[in-house]
């Protein structure tokens, strides 16, 4: 996230940080209070008590300074000890129940070092200087044809039957920001925070995975994922050359345009945030329009409303001719930092949600307004799903999120509480026994997934991961990996998992760094 952020929104950060946190008066505060505790500390180390004042106390002490130093950094560089094997380091930092207190034991130093060894990894990860002999072995351990001259080529799948006799005129893909699974468990579902999602969840014309992986823990991971459909090699293909120079046939944009589809990207957002725009039209993507075609009264520095920007899409399908077929992908932005929405006047029932909070949420009413624009995602969601469906009824919705995990809990919760992201097929014709309670599946399976629906006997497209129509698959993202409705941490020493996913993103490295050919 650290390097990521370098190539973040700088202005909407700064907006952000000047009109939410009040930035032109705190930080000259900061400033002057800086100079009065240096003013304070200079007159404390003039005293006579804090002062050598005898010329034959100075040598002493600049020996013993000087003898004392080399002990005190080993004592800091090992977190409280004198050794390695006594240290608090990285690997054991993980000492108590919170995330935050455990984040806290770690000493700055060794975390801005993680970050340095983290990159370093993944590059060994990424290493694409392999011979084409190496390649084709990775591609065959990952289930492609290893005779095969592209990369897309590779992972060709053919649709038998689809899933769906007619293909809708409209299919829809919602992206809900921080829109995670845990307010639809049984344990949180009575907060009423997702009602509309479940209502729809619940349909007799849903269907829905049980344990939905997201791509990454971030908006733009989840991106990459589904426009490129390749594992996570956080290489943020949003950035490589090669992303704007050709396109990825696993990705999402190139299958819906391959079956017929005019493609709609749609972002609460604005054009600049990590290279959107450009990325999204180089990736088969036919339309994007933002908050600077939309307006963002009422919004903030990182984006219009939802409301604003699924009424935008809404009077977009109302302009739709009878016989074209549109996909439209919807990227929100409410569901974020700082939370400045007014949810109370939009009837967000505060109160009766703080009567049924579980002591595993904090009683607070900056929690509260939090989970307040949870329910306003998932009303200004269903409201848009009603709409739409009522101009036309045939559309297919597929509703999940970008990841999950921003949301804090005043008690530890499991890995499926805090990562899982919801996943709802819904329109006509979709049958709830699709997926079972055991069912899983990850950002990059959505495109090969809805070519199993929509696509007719025959049609060929590609994919890294079987579809979700897969029973008893193995599915990951950049950390986590889930099969048969199990969920746990990728460990480099379950060596079968870690081959799994390792060849997989060996192979995504290398269509993303070196191109599509093999030979």
């Amino acid at each position: 996230m650290l390097i990521n952020g370098a190539h973040d929104d700088i202005y909407a950060i700064i907006v952000t940080a000047i009109k939410e946190y009040q930035l032109l008066w705190r930080l000259p505060v900061a400033i002057l209070l800086g100079a009065a505790l240096a003013a304070l500390l200079k007159f404390m180390l003039q005293t006579a008590v804090l002062r050598f004042t005898s010329v034959h106390y100075k040598l002493p002490a600049a020996v013993l300074t000087l003898a004392a130093l080399p002990v005190i950094w080993i004592f800091v560089r090992y977190g409280g000890a004198m050794s390695y094997a006594a240290s608090i380091n990285w690997e054991s930092a993980a000492r108590l129940k919170s995330n935050l207190l455990n984040e806290a034991v770690l000493d700055d130093g060794q975390a801005l070092y993680r970050v340095y060894a983290i990159k370093k990894i993944l590059g060994k990860i990424n290493n694409v200087d392999v011979s084409e002999a190496q390649l084709r072995g990775f591609i065959a351990e990952a289930g492609g044809n290893e005779k095969a001259s592209t990369i897309d080529g590779a992972f060709l799948r053919t649709v038998n039957k689809p899933r769906l006799q007619k293909q809708p005129s409209n299919v829809v893909l919602l992206v809900g920001e921080s829109f995670g699974v845990w307010p639809f468990l049984p344990k949180f579902k009575d907060l009423g925070l997702v009602d509309n999602m479940l209502g729809l969840q619940n349909s007799a014309q849903a269907a829905h995975i049980a344990t939905m992986l997201p791509h990454s823990g971030g908006t733009i991971g989840a991106l990459n994922g589904l426009l490129t459909g390749l594992a996570d090699t956080n290489l943020y293909e949003n950035y490589q050359p090669r992303s704007f120079q050709d396109k990825y046939a696993s990705g999402i944009g190139y299958i819906m345009r391959s079956l017929g589809y005019k493609t709609v990207f749609w972002y609460g957002g604005f054009p600049g945030w990590q290279n959107i725009k450009d990325f999204a039209l180089a990736q088969s993507f036919d339309e994007f329009y933002c908050a600077d075609e939309i307006g963002y009264k009422g919004g903030n520095a990182w984006g219009c409303p939802d409301e604003l920007l699924l009424k935008s899409v809404a009077g977009y399908m109302a302009q739709e001719a009878p016989q074209q077929k549109v996909f439209h992908l919807i990227l929100t932005t409410s569901n974020h930092p700082p939370y400045t929405l007014d949810v109370d006047a939009m009837g967000f029932p505060r109160a009766a949600v703080r009567s049924k909070l579980p002591a595993d949420i904090s009683n607070d009413e900056k929690t509260l307004t939090e989970m307040g624009h949870i329910w306003y995602a998932d009303k200004t969601m269903g409201d848009f799903v009603y709409q739409a469906q009522s101009m036309w009824p045939d559309s297919l919705f597929v509703i999940t999120g970008d990841h999950s995990e921003r949301f804090d809990f005043a008690i530890e919760q499991d890995i499926r509480t805090r990562s899982v992201i919801p996943c709802i097929f819904y329109g006509q014709g979709v049958q709830p026994e699709w997926f079972g309670d055991k069912s899983v599946g990850c950002h990059m399976q959505l495109a090969g997934t809805l070519a199993e629906m929509l696509a007719p006997s025959g049609f060929a497209y590609t994919a890294i991961l079987p579809s979700m129509f897969t029973s008893g698959q193995l599915v990951f993202n950049h950390c986590l990996y889930a099969q048969n409705g199990a969920i746990d941490t990728i460990d480099r020493k379950d060596k079968s998992t870690w081959e799994y996913f390792d060849v997989r993103r060996r192979v995504g490295a290398w269509r993303v760094l070196k191109g599509n050919g093999i030979e």
